[in-house]
């Protein structure tokens, strides 16, 4: 037997069926959740006749899809259905011979839920895993999608549209050219009805698929099939949806037209609104997400580095650690390096940590996944860790990545202080130096944290190899803090008499979040003066200054001097 497994969307299926068309030899289907039925017995017997069959058939394959279903885990209290279609299933292989002529190919998305004793050897003996495709893989998907497509896009287009679409699976890429399908259709209906007003159309558009519907009205006619990413298991066989075949019916039609009719200007107008061009899938790529991620993934805000104040050195390290290995790759290879894996950015609360986090992840446009410490902990023995390695099998899965722990304190706390190491605290913190290691592959993800406490992190965490990086967010100088007001001060209208230069000094060991702060008092003080207030003055804003309490920084600031200090002299004493 044969086990296929990788997430939903990769083409398990259709790899299975190609590979017995290829073969020549006699197929037999097992979907798990149509098999099971209500009636006792009957689930077992349906099971029988598909073996039997497959024998008297031999050379056969029998495919069972979504094996979870009908052999999950055996566990004590569990369903006795459930119970005794795992026993079925392990006889009917047992009995299979080599000389019967008969294969079992299985594929499931969940091989953690499936009976162990289904995975031996004698069983499924082999287990192929098909993951998230790389971006030449999915630049081979996107060529082949696109054969079949009416399009005016360049190959150095399609590379770069591979290279944009991190974490798609064959079935999003098909999601992906069915939207840009529909944003093709919905121009070229635009213009229709701009030439020749809604419902005097002299060419009426019709779908001549097999349901034979007509498109009466691009934006919402019945002839327009959403399909979710789950209508296609797959990447190089799967059939494009009704909107693609729309669009090249319409331009044959067009393109006759051109042959037969004296307007033929307007009709090449025409067909040339029904090609995909590359804006198409850039729109399109705005609805469609990864189905990979959809669990996960946390919407990065549209942050760019014009929205951080100041930090010009620290902006730096972080554009190296992650902007630099995506878009210099040669460069690195080049040199015989690999870039940082791992960034752990400390310092006083307020500085911009967490935002220039979300900005870098922003301008390289990758898929972000943010963690806080405490939502990776649950009561459950054994269920913390699980949850450390999901996150980072998840991120491997959807490489290039960047994992964000903020206040990672929390979570990478020192082992053994108190309870000999025992705590659940102590086994996350294990776990995630195991997959900080490299024991797994750690291929285009990039971790980075962040901390305000660096004196409570343990320092194995520490060492290179894991954190690369240590780079310290301090308070902003008065330049910085110039910068700061300046953007702040942006989103509100000013009157002439406001000092940038004059704020900055007079804010002296104010963090960014303080400043921030400031300027929303501004503008509550002017609404308080008068609901009418056009504008923030100066006065306005000395007057939130005195108000406002600088943040009690300098704890801090020596905790993570004293951390700096360390940390070079354990660097020292290893050279």
């Amino acid at each position: 037997g044969v086990l296929i497994h990788g997430p939903p969307g990769t083409g398990k299926t259709s790899l299975a069926r190609i590979c017995v068309h290829d073969a020549g030899v006699n197929l037999f289907c097992v979907n798990g959740p149509e098999i099971v039925s209500q009636y006792h017995g009957e689930s077992e017997q349906e099971l029988h006749k598909v073996f039997e069959s497959a024998i008297q058939a031999a050379p056969s394959v029998v495919f069972i899809d979504e094996l979870d279903a009908i052999a999950p885990a055996r566990k004590e209290g569990g369903e006795q259905l459930s119970q005794r279609m795992v026993a079925t299933l392990l006889n009917l292989m047992d009995g299979v011979s080599t000389t019967d002529g008969v294969l079992v190919i299985a594929a499931t998305n969940r091989p953690d839920s499936i009976e162990p004793a289904l995975r031996r050897p004698g069983r499924f003996d082999r287990e192929l895993e098909i993951g998230v495709p790389s971006p030449k893989q999915r630049l081979d998907i996107l060529r082949t999608l696109l054969r079949n497509m009416d399009h005016c896009i360049s190959d150095m287009q399609v590379q770069q549209l591979a290279m944009a679409t991190h974490g798609f699976v064959g079935a999003d890429l098909a999601s992906l050219c069915n939207e840009a399908a529909l944003v093709c259709l919905r121009r070229y209906s635009k213009f229709r009805v701009s030439c020749h007003g809604l419902g005097s159309c002299e060419m009426p558009i019709t779908h001549v698929g097999q349901s034979g519907n007509n498109m009466e009205g691009m934006e919402g006619g019945s002839g327009l099939r959403d399909i979710s990413s789950s209508s296609s298991d797959s990447a190089s066989s799967c059939k494009l949806p009704d909107s693609t075949e729309m669009v090249s019916q319409i331009t044959a039609s067009i393109q006759n037209g051109i042959n037969n009719n004296s307007e033929g200007l307007s009709l090449v107008k025409e067909n040339c609104l029904l090609s995909l061009v590359f804006e198409d899938f850039e729109k399109a790529r705005v609805k469609v997400r990864p189905s990979a991620m959809r669990e996960i993934i946390l919407e990065v805000p549209k942050v760019n580095w014009e929205d951080v104040g100041g930090q010009r050195e620290v902006k730096t390290q972080l554009m190296e650690a992650v902007e630099w290995p995506q878009k210099h790759q040669d460069a690195f290879k080049r040199i015989g390096t690999r870039p940082p894996t791992g960034v752990l950015m400390f310092g006083p609360p307020g500085c911009s940590k967490t935002l220039m986090a979300r900005a870098v992840a922003s301008e390289a446009g990758l898929n972000f996944l943010a963690v806080k410490g405490p939502e990776l902990f649950s009561k459950w023995v054994g269920e913390s860790e699980k949850a450390v390695r999901s996150l980072f099998a998840k991120a491997r899965a959807n490489a290039p990545s960047i994992i964000f722990f903020d206040e990672i304190d929390s979570l990478a706390v020192t082992r053994g202080k108190d309870n000999d190491g025992v705590s659940v605290s102590d086994r996350v913190m294990s776990q995630l130096l195991v997959e900080l290691d490299g024991l797994h592959q750690r291929v285009d993800v990039t971790v980075i944290a962040a901390t305000n406490r660096p004196d409570k992190i343990d320092p194995a965490l520490l060492r290179p190899g894991r954190f690369d990086r240590l780079l310290y967010v301090g308070p902003p100088n008065e330049n910085d803090r110039e910068d700061i007001f300046r953007i702040h001060l942006s989103k509100s209208p000013c009157s002439s008499d406001v000092s940038l230069k004059e704020l900055a000094h007079l804010t002296e060991g104010c963090t960014g979040a303080d400043i921030s702060l400031i300027c929303r008092e501004a503008a509550v003080i002017a609404l308080e003066e008068s609901l009418d207030a056009e504008e923030l003055t100066m006065c306005h804003i000395k007057t939130a200054i005195r108000q406002a309490r600088p943040s009690e920084i300098q704890l801090y600031q020596e905790l993570s001097a004293k951390f700096e200090r360390l940390v070079h002299s354990s660097s020292v004493e290893k050279n």
